[in-house]
């Protein structure tokens, strides 16, 4: 059986929707895909076929929530698991704002009997695998003693998989710099690895390369990527082959057509738009120069000219270019 998790896609608010996912899924068929984080209240009060629909293709893939509200939680994971997502995943790890003033995210970890409480009131009602992705620490919740102890309380209320991001949150900080400024404790995340051999434990945080992927599977169970994989989809195509020795003959320029198809079949000019930023990271990636960039944007917002003659004129380009990269 295939351990998904061994290559995941971090959940990205405003990244990680339904038209990435499919992109993402051109070029890997293996890794584990995430939806961006869905508070519950907005599944139980929204539209919940645009928060959660999704194409057949994504498989494996895990929707995240945010909340700290137990029933809402567990009334919008069951409504996740009815729309057949593979996982239900509760964010532990998220240090905005918002989330603080909600008291969800990583400031659950400061309240380890709400979370608990959570935890209990979702895993009575789903059948679908249940998982948490938090952090090593939140402010002055710290230190090895401090993860060690959550980890065992929250493994005690039945959760054997955790994705840790390997820096702690501060409070004081914006989301992009908790990013960065909290420094990345790698070894920490190998010690609960090793604290807790059954559980099965995913590091999240600074990792670029397909190398750095490899050396971290010798200690833990699996990999979460985010922002690298946003800014270069591209890189997905050494996953399947890297990661999971399973060679899936996917192409670059395939894949990208079968992209480029799937908006043209969108009929929500907002779809288009977003899935439309999806295919630019691609762009920005392997053309040489701005100009093609911005060709490719000036036609597009140019209301006379058919995206799919934006798209046939473009596509030669990118794919000759797509092969020099990635050869």
């Amino acid at each position: 059986m295939v351990n998904h998790h061994k290559f995941c896609i971090a959940p990205m608010m405003k990244k990680t929707d339904k038209h990435f996912r499919f992109m993402a899924r051109q070029f890997t068929k293996n890794s584990m895909l995430y939806t961006e984080m869905i508070h519950s209240n907005a599944i139980l009060k929204g539209d919940t076929d645009k928060l959660l629909k999704f194409d057949n293709s994504e498989h494996p893939v895990g929707l995240q929530l945010g909340g700290s509200d137990p029933q809402s939680l567990a009334q919008a994971a069951i409504i996740g698991e009815e729309y057949g997502y593979d996982e239900i995943n509760l964010n532990v790890g998220c240090p905005s704002k918002k989330v603080k003033s909600g008291n969800f995210g990583v400031f659950l970890m400061k309240n380890v009997e709400l979370l608990g409480s959570c935890i209990n009131e979702v895993k009575k009602n789903i059948n679908t695998p249940f998982t948490i992705k938090c952090r090593i620490g939140v402010d002055n919740f710290e230190g090895e003693k401090y993860l060690e102890n959550f980890l065992s309380t929250v493994s005690d209320h039945g959760i054997n998989t955790f994705i840790v991001h390997a820096r702690k949150a501060i409070s004081g900080l914006d989301t992009k710099r908790n990013r960065s400024i909290p420094p990345l404790n790698y070894d920490l995340v190998y010690k609960m690895k090793e604290r807790f051999p059954e559980q099965k434990i995913i590091i999240n945080g600074g990792i670029e390369e397909i190398s750095d992927v490899k050396t971290q599977l010798k200690f833990v169970d699996g990999v979460m990527l985010g922002r690298k994989i946003y800014s270069d989809p591209a890189f997905l195509l050494q996953v399947d082959k890297e990661i999971y020795s399973n060679v899936t003959n996917l192409e670059f320029g395939k894949g990208l057509q079968n992209y480029m198809s799937y908006i043209l079949n969108l009929d929500n000019k907002k779809d288009v738009n977003r899935a439309i930023t999806h295919l630019l990271q691609i762009i920005r990636k392997i053309s040489n120069t701005r100009e093609v960039r911005k060709q490719l944007l000036h036609n597009i917002r140019d209301n006379s000219i058919d995206l799919k003659d934006v798209f046939d004129c473009f596509k030669e380009d990118l794919t000759q270019k797509a092969h020099l990269q990635t050869r």
